[in-house]
């Protein structure tokens, strides 16, 4: 099933899940066993079973699955972090997850950028 929001973007909606509209008009899919959380924002968040959430000073939620960590950089986002991975946050005061066996780079302007192995 397809939904649209007031944002005007689409989403398809898998066979037993839910949907939900956010302040900010973006429609998110809440898959069964999911919870859902909006926050200051008016954005969605969904929740995975046995995961938490996390609230930036930006308003922004962020679903943090079971096992993974969370941190919060110098502009108020908040990035959920995997198991084994590590964080760097940026002159810009973005941080960025980096899994397990990829490595990262800065460039000019402050961001991070995560590199993949081959």
């Amino acid at each position: 099933m397809t939904r649209t929001g007031r944002d005007g973007k689409a989403i398809t909606i898998p066979p037993g899940a839910t949907s939900r509209e956010g302040a900010d008009g973006h429609v998110v899919a809440i898959r069964k066993g999911y919870t859902s959380r909006e926050g200051r924002d008016g954005r969605v968040a969904a929740i995975p079973p046995g995961g938490s959430s996390r609230e930036g000073t930006d308003g922004r939620v962020v679903a943090v699955p079971k096992g993974y960590t969370s941190r919060q950089g110098r502009d108020g986002r908040v990035v959920a972090i995997p198991p084994g991975g590590t964080s760097r946050e940026g002159s810009d005061g973005r941080v960025v997850a980096i899994p397990k066996g990829c490595t990262s780079q800065e460039d000019r302007n402050g961001r991070v950028k995560v590199i993949r192995p081959k």
